[in-house]
């Protein structure tokens, strides 16, 4: 369904199907173009996570806050088309460390499912992370061109 933000962490259903719930009556009120989600996950040692948020239209507005309190792990935002290839070599929206916190936005550059990968397979211990996730979407004035319809390369510089 265009439009749903679903976070997806496996032991936490309950919460999976309020963020949908919240999304998609979101998405059918005049005026409400954005999701929230708060997320506290633990990631063992030497392993690593991926929540799922589903069916981002292009364009969206993701914003995560992660806080960490017990030690670092990295963080890497990605398309679905690049959980495929991981945990070899991907190409992220965004890659960061989480020391103790980290924020970051990013603009969706294509529709679909994206995954926050929660990554601690160099952690010798096992990593509480506390994320606050926002989807946004971005609205397209009358007359202009969505996001990407440009006619331009990926990688162009606009001024």
């Amino acid at each position: 369904m265009q439009g749903q933000v679903l976070v997806e962490f496996l032991p936490l259903r309950a919460w999976i199907a309020c963020c949908a719930a919240l999304f998609a009556f979101g998405a059918n009120v005049p005026g409400a173009q954005a999701a929230r989600a708060l997320v506290n996950a633990e990631v063992p040692a030497a392993k690593w996570k991926a929540i799922k948020l589903r069916n981002l239209p292009q364009g969206t507005k993701v914003s995560i806050q992660a806080e960490s309190a017990n030690g670092g792990l990295d963080l890497i935002f990605i398309h679905g088309d690049e959980l495929k290839r991981f945990p070899a070599a991907v190409s992220p929206e965004f890659q960061g460390s989480v020391e103790r916190r980290l924020a970051f936005s990013a603009v969706v550059s294509k529709k679909g499912d994206y995954y926050i990968i929660l990554d601690n397979r160099r952690g010798s211990e096992a990593r509480k992370v506390r994320l606050l996730i926002r989807a946004e979407r971005t609205r397209t004035p009358r007359g202009s061109t969505a996001p990407g319809a440009t006619g331009r390369k990926k990688g162009d510089t606009e001024i």
